[in-house]
């Protein structure tokens, strides 16, 4: 079980995902990660609430599992070449749907694959709906907002699982 207790998502792991998403720099993986273990929880779930937020806006709330095959065949092909940026396509599909609560996906993460594939490929198709979604000053100051509330409501969700499960086993 990991300990959420010390997990807060502020404006420095927000920071981090606008860096990541509109790197003037032209390099959205050069930054500095964060090494204290709580801000390197917070920092990934709100990189995964951002993929999860972009992902909602672009599937939900309807979809078909032939549209996220389309959607990340069209990825792997405009990727092509871009070796630092290959997408694991069984990956990002069932990432997608995961996301989606997809009753039937079968498959579970992390889809055969390594954290390292999983991560990238999730901030690759996160880049990708981002650009496709125009993200920029008000959209994506609101964009941040709502991927940060997705953290927060997942941390007082896993929190609040947590105290259940502790006050049984007392």
């Amino acid at each position: 079980m990991i300990d959420l207790s010390n997990v807060e998502v502020g404006t420095e792991h927000i920071e981090l995902v606008r860096h990541f998403l509109s790197s003037e720099d032209g390099d959205p993986w050069n930054y500095d990660e964060p090494t204290i273990p709580s801000d390197v929880m917070a920092h990934n779930l709100m990189g995964y609430s951002a993929f999860a937020v972009a992902v909602l806006r672009k599937f939900s709330p309807t979809y078909s599992v032939s549209e996220i095959i389309q959607y990340v065949a069209e990825l792997r092909k405009a990727l092509l070449g871009e070796e630092s940026l290959e997408v694991n396509p069984r990956v990002a599909e069932g990432l997608i749907r995961d996301v989606l609560q997809d009753k039937t996906l079968t498959d579970t993460p992390p889809f055969g694959a390594d954290n390292e594939t999983m991560a990238k490929t999730s901030f690759v198709v996160l880049l990708d709906l981002a650009h496709d979604a125009d993200l920029a000053g008000p959209s994506l100051d609101e964009f941040l907002r709502e991927s940060a509330d997705y953290a927060r409501r997942w941390l007082e969700a896993q929190r609040a699982g947590d105290a259940e499960e502790q006050s049984t086993i007392s």
